[in-house]
């Protein structure tokens, strides 16, 4: 029997992102009253707007900026899409966990109903905190180069270690157990204790549609955790 395969079941499925492209939309609209005040003013005033609007929808955010880039903004709403905005948190709470590192980056967006996005990248991360925190008490989580190694001695008297690595496959995100000792010596098959499996089918599960038609592209182990990487083309922001 090979490695046991599951799908990561983390919070960046939630509302987080999808309030994010939204508020972004409804602000969008501030910027048809740019043509009476100056140019990078008035795009501050439209930044400022996102931001305390996001901070606001999203309980416990922190950090929150905007950005609307390329000048002058006032061309860039006359002829109906902004180029690039980029919305960014350095933290957004979630059911269970708390994402770090947040960033939504879209791409020409519309200025007028219908409000889309040509496309949209959005990255959170995930700490081996957060990860150890999901685990539960006796378990530790850490990094090992591109894997993850989660460990306990909780499971009775046997000391257990399990890394994984993650992976996206057709939009999804796995988490694969590339191995497993118990007391040192590796173990496969049925002799991997069902308690290793219960508790990464507890970290993981069935990630589902993310918000909006995005779809996960990519999943890197850094020296901190995990980041994600989701992304969608012709967006609609409601």
């Amino acid at each position: 029997m090979g490695p046991h395969p599951a799908r990561l079941g983390t919070d960046l499925r939630g509302q987080g992102v999808k309030k994010v492209l939204v508020i972004v939309a409804v602000v969008l609209g501030v910027l048809v009253v740019l043509g009476v005040v100056g140019d990078r003013v008035g795009a501050a005033a439209a930044e400022r707007t996102i931001s305390e609007r996001v901070s606001a929808e999203l309980s416990g955010a922190t950090g929150v900026e905007t950005r609307i880039h390329g000048v002058p903004v006032l061309t860039q709403v006359a002829k109906g899409s902004l180029d690039h905005v980029t919305v960014t948190a350095a933290e957004v709470p979630a059911q269970g966990v708390t994402l770090d590192d947040v960033t939504v980056e879209l791409y020409g967006v519309s200025t007028s109903s219908p409000r889309t996005a040509d496309s949209v990248q959005a990255t959170a991360s995930v700490t081996t905190q957060q990860l150890q925190a999901r685990l539960g008490n006796g378990w530790t989580v850490k990094v090992d180069g591109d894997a993850l190694v989660a460990s306990t001695s909780a499971l009775g008297l046997l000391s257990v270690e399990a890394r994984v690595i993650p992976a996206v496959t057709d939009g999804r995100l796995r988490l694969d157990l590339d191995r497993v000792s118990v007391l040192g010596v590796d173990v496969s098959g049925d002799a991997v204790p069902a308690a290793v499996h219960e508790r990464i089918d507890s970290l993981v599960g069935s990630l589902g549609a993310l918000p909006l038609g995005l779809s996960l592209t990519d999943a890197t182990v850094t020296p901190t955790g995990v980041t994600l990487v989701a992304s969608g083309s012709d967006v609609a922001l409601g």
